[in-house]
């Protein structure tokens, strides 16, 4: 073999093996059910979780006792229902939310969320057009 055909070879390796390597950092976009399984296979593991806030429950947040946590139900998007546990401050407008992202994983009896990705609704509705006069 050259030595060309063997530097080609050695930097495809370390290629192949740089992919597998961030494969297994990534997470994954899951349902409850599939965070539960793979809390179970893998503890504290992330997670994506695609949810609504479950508005008929209530949202447990008290700023005076802790302000670093936040208890709400969420709804994912197979209509499974989880107890949601947040350990930051509550974020603003956080009842208006349509969709929000959960990343963390399942613990005990909850899920454990390190963070809340999210898009307040009204920053997206179309303002209507300005009429300009002449």
């Amino acid at each position: 073999m050259k030595r060309f055909h063997i530097i080609l070879l050695c930097i495809a390796g370390i290629g192949i093996a740089t992919v597998v390597s961030m494969y297994g950092n990534t997470t994954q976009y899951v349902v409850f059910p599939d965070a539960i399984r793979i809390s179970q296979e893998s503890p504290g593991k992330d997670v994506h979780v695609v949810c609504k806030l479950n508005k008929a429950k209530p949202v447990i947040y008290d700023a005076q006792i802790n302000v670093n946590r936040l208890e709400f139900t969420a709804v994912d998007s197979l209509d499974n229902e989880c107890t949601i546990v947040f350990t930051k401050p509550k974020p603003t407008q956080f009842e208006q939310l349509e969709k929000m992202v959960l990343i963390g994983y399942y613990e005990k009896d909850h899920f454990l969320a390190n963070e809340i990705l999210s898009k307040c609704p009204s920053k997206y509705v179309e303002s209507p057009p300005k009429i300009v006069s002449q």
